[in-house]
């Protein structure tokens, strides 16, 4: 699709421009790459319903218990295909695009709400995964995390436990879960980033799931432009500087484009 051009010209001039642009990203981002979103008209909770809220509580009481039904209990078959799909999605051009504004010295920091890899395997490499990642793990008494390649997980021996000198308390899978807080040095991350901001970029996301929605507001509460790229209006459509109506995938790379033209200019 072709994207509005003076909306793209607008949205490219002040990431040409700007000294620290950063972007929040959702769902949407990956569901070109075959992934389901969650919330909206076709997204799987509003399919299944939310899960349950009590995981990390069962964590916490019962490690061991949780770890096993997590590894050998019956998974509900939505579930189950949401998880194949993710570990069978690849990077989509959205994903590159925002990894080349990096490599560009444009995008400085990314925030995603997905836990998919897929920014990461694109090459993003400033990021910070507020609702974790599904190919690590996680201490949640220390904070400590791993990719699960580098800390193996005995099915003979649950619950793993944190190598980390002075902790030893029990892994869990990085994914925080319903019920479970957000890691404090993620929101950290998110603050800091959000204060160094001159622009935020917007794609894929709702924008209703806080405390992720607030950072963008709060950015444009000082003044930061926000740039909206979603093929739908979103909460924070109103506080747009500027609009990009489409799929990220499409929409990004043209606007990669659109800057490097105007910073060659």
């Amino acid at each position: 699709m072709t994207v509005d051009s003076g909306s793209l010209a607008r949205a490219a001039d002040l990431l040409a421009t700007c000294s620290y642009a950063i972007a929040l990203t959702g769902a949407g981002v990956s569901h070109e790459s075959g992934v389901p979103t969650f919330r909206g008209k076709s997204g799987l909770w509003t399919k299944i319903g939310e899960p349950r809220a009590d995981g990390f509580e069962r964590f916490l009481s019962d490690p061991e218990g949780w770890w096993k039904e997590r590894l050998f209990g019956e998974r509900d078959p939505d579930i189950q295909n949401l998880m194949d799909k993710l570990h069978a999605a690849k990077p989509n051009a959205g994903h590159y695009a925002m990894a080349e504004l990096e490599a560009m010295g444009v995008l400085r920091h990314v925030i995603t709400q997905n836990g998919d890899d897929l920014h990461r395997q694109a090459g993003t490499t400033s990021l910070t995964e507020v609702h974790g990642n599904i190919y690590w793990l996680r201490c949640p008494a220390c904070g400590g995390r791993w990719h699960e390649d580098s800390l193996v997980v005995d099915p003979e021996a649950l619950p793993p436990w944190c190598p980390e000198p002075g902790c030893g308390s029990p892994v869990k899978t990085d994914s925080v879960g319903f019920g479970e807080p957000v890691p404090g040095a993620h929101l950290q991350r998110c603050e800091l980033e959000t204060a160094r901001a001159d622009v935020f970029m917007l794609a894929g996301t709702s924008a209703v799931v806080y405390p992720v929605a607030h950072y963008p507001q709060l950015a444009a509460q000082r003044g930061v432009p926000l740039i909206e790229i979603d093929p739908e209006p979103t909460a924070l459509s109103d506080w747009a500087t500027v609009i990009l109506r489409g799929p990220s995938g499409e929409v990004l790379p043209q606007l990669v484009e659109a800057v490097r033209e105007r910073r060659a200019a």
